[in-house]
């Protein structure tokens, strides 16, 4: 009955990369219940109330690490600046929210 979950494995063993900061979180990993299996990740102290927000898939682990590291820097430089993050999942854009 629960033999496809034999086939997920643990984080550990889908986990492409993660990267932690003081403001954000991005992990990439394999995913089995979408058509593209490589999902990156966002999340996020001053957008969606600190909940995990898709920003894209990948077909492979190379081209999801390469888009890992392109999220990770492009967040790491100009965090600050950036208003708006868009879920690709959900289809909607979660505005930067005031923290005191």
């Amino acid at each position: 009955m629960f033999s496809w979950l034999d086939m997920i494995g643990t984080y550990e063993e889908r986990n492409i990369a993660n990267f932690k900061s003081d403001n954000f979180e991005v992990d990439t990993s394999l995913v089995i219940d979408r058509p593209i299996p490589y999902e990156t990740a966002i999340k996020h102290k001053d957008f969606r109330d600190n909940n995990w927000i898709v920003l894209g898939w990948r077909d492979t682990p190379e081209e999801a690490e390469k888009f890992h590291n392109e999220v990770v820097a492009f967040y790491e430089a100009k965090d600050k600046e950036i208003g708006e993050i868009t879920d690709v999942y959900e289809n909607c854009t979660f505005k930067r929210q005031e923290v005191e």
